[in-house]
């Protein structure tokens, strides 16, 4: 039996990743996760999980005045949103 070197296990994950083709899906859960911190814990509060799929991400909010709002900062939170996560991820947010 060949001896082989030995490998980190976040390398044999990301290399397993990378295979499935299951990177996108990981950098979207990313983006979701990242929600809470780019518009803080009480706005986030207010508004539904997010979503994200094929780079839209879909937030629920219940105020039509804080829609309205987020609606108005939707480029900077885009953008915050893809800092946080390292690459473009999000393309476009929706609020309903």
């Amino acid at each position: 039996m060949k001896r082989v070197e030995p490998e980190s296990i976040g390398d044999v994950l990301r290399q397993t990743l990378q295979e499935q083709g299951m990177t996108g899906r990981l950098y979207e859960t990313k983006a979701i996760a990242a929600w809470p911190s780019v518009v803080g814990g009480d706005i986030a509060a207010m508004c539904g999980r997010p979503m994200v799929y094929k780079g839209l991400m879909t937030i629920y909010v219940r105020s039509a005045a804080l829609r309205h709002e987020l609606n108005m900062c939707r480029s900077q939170l885009m953008r915050l949103i893809n800092e946080a996560v390292g690459r473009e991820v999000v393309t476009d947010i929706r609020f309903k």
